[in-house]
């Protein structure tokens, strides 16, 4: 995905949903700092979603947005991306203090920040997810030592602390 699509998108939730703010909380957050990394060669080329929590957002305007600008939507089919309509629930996965390190998107909009986002991408722990984390670090975009510090941070359940750090460790070599 592009900057533009991003913003693209961002615009048409706002005009539906007339949403307070909008949070871009996937892969695609990291346009919002790095916007080359969607364009020819970058890990978010083939991307083709991002992860919006509008705010507010019921079940029934959540429902309502994903038949507009999600997967399979007609606005997906004619522009190529799409939404991912988030739940407040996300947040409990972010680290803490992650609404005071956003990104601006413009007046109302915002990114979660790359730190913040590799924390969760390493709590995934899906291939997609290393691999990603593993280009910004190689790309120098993010420092492995920024993560952890983020990471010791961040309330981790007991069972995922080890594998975790192992995938930072993995993705920083």
């Amino acid at each position: 995905m592009r900057l533009p699509a991003l913003k693209h998108l961002l615009d048409a939730v706002q005009s539906l949903a007339r949403a307070q703010r909008i949070r871009v909380l996937g892969s695609s957050a990291l346009l919002a700092r790095f916007p080359e990394l969607g364009e020819a060669g970058g890990p978010l080329e083939l991307s083709f979603d991002a992860g919006l929590l509008v705010e507010p957002c019921d079940e029934q305007l959540a429902a309502m947005l994903h038949e507009a600008v999600g997967e399979g939507s007609l606005f997906a089919q004619r522009t190529g991306y799409n939404a991912n309509i988030l739940r407040p629930e996300i947040i409990a996965t972010l680290p803490p203090g992650w609404e005071t390190r956003l990104v601006k998107l413009d007046e109302t909009n915002a990114a979660l920040s790359p730190e913040d986002l590799l924390v969760v991408k390493l709590r995934a722990g899906r291939a997609k997810d290393l691999e990603l984390c593993r280009a910004l670090i190689g790309r120098k975009l993010v420092t492995a030592a920024a993560v952890r510090r983020r990471l010791e941070q961040t309330a981790l359940d007991e069972r995922e602390i080890r594998p975790v750090y192992e995938r930072l460790r993995e993705v920083s070599s």
